[in-house]
């Protein structure tokens, strides 16, 4: 089954402060940040079950190399995976169904 990529709003205002902070250290980093992104949405794509229930079917991936973790959902009826949040893994544990 193939699955498109849903993002929840709130989703571009965390890669883009991810972003930010990464570009302020070194170019290079923001860049990285964003290919792990697009690494790590892949493995989900290929396998969105394979990834452990946080909460509220939630699940997450830690990307390589960075502290952030993708928290989505599985939309079976439209076949979509729903990404609720990339959120620093060092954050306090939040529901980020409702987002």
């Amino acid at each position: 089954m193939s699955y498109s990529f849903v993002n929840r709003p709130l989703v571009r205002a965390d890669i883009i402060h991810a972003v930010d902070y990464y570009k302020n250290i070194n170019s290079e980093l923001a860049k990285q940040f964003l290919f792990r992104i697009r690494e790590a949405k892949a493995y989900i794509a290929r396998s969105p079950l394979g990834f452990q229930i946080k909460y509220n079917e939630v699940r997450t991936l830690l990307l390589k190399q960075f502290p952030f973790h993708i928290h989505y959902l599985i939309n079976d009826a439209d076949n979509q995976i729903i990404i609720l949040a990339i959120i620093h893994a060092y954050k306090n544990p939040t529901d980020y169904s409702n987002r």
